[in-house]
């Protein structure tokens, strides 16, 4: 072994002998059909254990090569299943769901080193290495990459910390193949699209800098497919002086185990040369450039059956280096009460007065909600900070009650001066082994409850009629200025299933009267529930 590559980190290899698993395999291609036909558990146990070995085996580099060719697919669909079993579940985890974490994050390690030992075993500069091997040493850098940013993309699934050295290898890779003049080679590989070296990197940097951590796991999967086709239109400069003095948006730390990062220097109108960067005249600061892939996006219904516009405007926003979150953060350590659902949600905000100063709930007030099994309920939570756009919370696990609220789902936020603020719900992750942190983006610090009726139900548009309006399942908000400020009505479906737009009209019900409206435009949906524009309507 010669590991002349310090970041591999490669173990000793060994000549294998009669004892090895794999010599007894005289067919891979058939011993892997064999394998996928038996349970997931112990497919899962047969490829890692063989991995493993081979891994610890000294092979040629062409007997590796066919022998991870025969095990791409199969691997890759068995990540896939494994990943089934936890993506899209609330957090922290329930230990039988963690335990196939750890499963998926070894297939995708092992997997990466065997394409290392390949890396080493052909980076030798030599004219035979460099000229004739080369296709060789291609394939084996595009596939440590697309493995290592599978990992990464599984650590954003399950709103989790990177796994410790993944982007300085994922760095590191690029680096070795652009000095090779191997990163705009196209890889025809079977697993992934056919992407150049180059762009299968700028599809990971990209990825990280749409905020990942605040997209529902639909709006990751789009985005991360959709960046197949995107990547192309993002520049990356290796000249550390040239991206400072150009102030590119985005800079990357070329030698660390960090993401990329919005480039701050931009707003200090500080000259390069007076800069105090390390090495900078080297090739230890990258720039990314992404104005081309923002103009791409600000086409209108550019994508109107894969993306939604109101997606395409996040990712614009991020991509293009707003840092008005970060900016208008302030350090808060309010204690505050959370209200999961949406049933929840309208009578929280009609009938609750709860002192969250006191940091105890009483259990008279939340009796009064009368909720099903199948409702959220009200919980204790600290606001840590909060901006113009969103806040984040932090909830104790210590509960009575399951903690399992989707991504996406709305949530009332009530305050020590009763103020109530709606948001959605866009990332949570574990904070400690005794506390969750949630991502909540902003929607509006003033809603109404209300209920929604059809026109021809007589018996509910009375306002003397107060028993008739206990259950309130809607809720209505001021929309902004991309809704030219009309009210924002959010309701279950019922409006889809029972109501024809044309013929019948809508009576909203509230604790000052009733008014008859007329939907003009559905907003987005969420978990079953629907945001409409609207406005009142006159019958004849």
């Amino acid at each position: 072994m010669k590991d002349t590559i310090l970041w591999l980190q490669l173990q000793p290899r060994r000549k294998p002998d009669r004892n090895c698993l794999y010599s007894s395999i005289k067919d891979i291609k058939k011993w892997t059909k064999r394998i996928t036909q038996l349970k997931i558990r112990d497919q899962e146990a047969r490829f890692y254990s063989l991995l493993v070995e081979v891994n610890g085996l000294d092979l040629s580099v062409n007997e590796r090569l066919a022998f991870l060719e025969s095990l791409h697919q199969p691997v890759v669909d068995l990540i896939d299943h494994l990943s089934k079993t936890y993506i899209g579940s609330g957090l922290p985890l329930a230990e039988d769901k963690s335990k196939y974490v750890l499963r998926v994050n070894s297939l995708w390690s092992e997997m990466t080193t065997a394409y290392k030992i390949i890396i080493d075993d052909l980076s030798e500069s030599s004219f035979f290495t460099s000229i004739i091997k080369q296709k060789d040493l291609a394939c084996a850098l595009y596939h440590v990459l697309f493995y290592l940013s599978g990992q990464l993309y599984s650590n954003y699934t399950l709103y989790s910390a990177s796994t410790e050295n993944v982007w300085r290898d994922i760095h590191q890779v690029f680096h070795f193949a652009s000095n090779r003049k191997l990163d705009n080679r196209k890889i025809d590989a079977k697993i992934s699209p056919k992407l150049t070296i180059l762009d299968l990197y700028k599809k990971v940097l990209l990825f990280s800098l749409a905020n990942p951590y605040h997209l529902t796991i639909l709006e990751m999967k789009t985005t991360w497919e959709h960046l197949d086709d995107w990547s192309g239109l993002s520049e990356l400069n290796l000249n550390s002086i040239q991206v400072l003095a150009k102030k590119y948006p985005f800079l990357i730390q070329a030698y660390s185990d960090r993401a990329p990062f919005i480039n701050s220097l931009n707003k200090m109108n500080t000259k390069t040369d007076e800069l105090n960067f390390p090495s900078v005249s080297s090739t230890s600061v990258w720039g990314l450039n992404t104005k081309k892939l923002i103009k791409r996006l600000a086409k209108k219904n550019k994508y109107p059956d894969i993306i939604s516009n109101y997606l395409i405007k996040r990712l614009s926003c991020s991509w293009s280096g707003n840092s008005d979150r970060l900016e208008n953060r302030k350090e808060l350590i309010e204690p505050v009460v959370i209200a999961l659902g949406v049933s929840c949600i309208s009578q929280f905000l009609s009938q609750i007065d709860i002192k969250p100063k006191i940091l105890k709930l009483n259990a008279s007030e939340i009796q009064k909600l009368e909720l099903t099994p199948a409702m959220y309920s009200l919980y204790q939570a600290y606001l840590i900070d909060e901006s113009k756009n969103g806040f984040r919370l932090k909830l104790s696990r210590h509960t009575k009650k399951a903690i399992l609220p989707n991504i996406g789902e709305v949530i009332a936020i009530k305050h020590v001066d009763n103020g109530v603020h709606i948001g959605f719900l866009r990332w949570m992750r574990e904070n400690t082994e005794a506390e969750i942190e949630f991502g909540i983006e902003y929607l509006s610090a003033m809603a109404e409850p209300v209920q929604l009726t059809k026109g021809s139900d007589k018996q509910f548009t009375s306002r003397h009629n107060p028993e008739k309006l206990n259950v309130l399942d809607s809720f209505v908000f001021p929309g902004g200025k991309e809704h030219n400020f009309k009210p924002i009505l959010f309701t279950h479906t019922f409006v889809e299933k029972f109501y024809n737009i044309r013929n019948d009209h809508l009576v909203l019900h509230h604790k000052t009267g009733s008014i008859n409206i007329k939907l003009i435009q559905k907003v987005d949906e969420v978990l079953g529930c629907s945001l409409y524009l609207f406005e009142k309507a006159s019958i004849d």
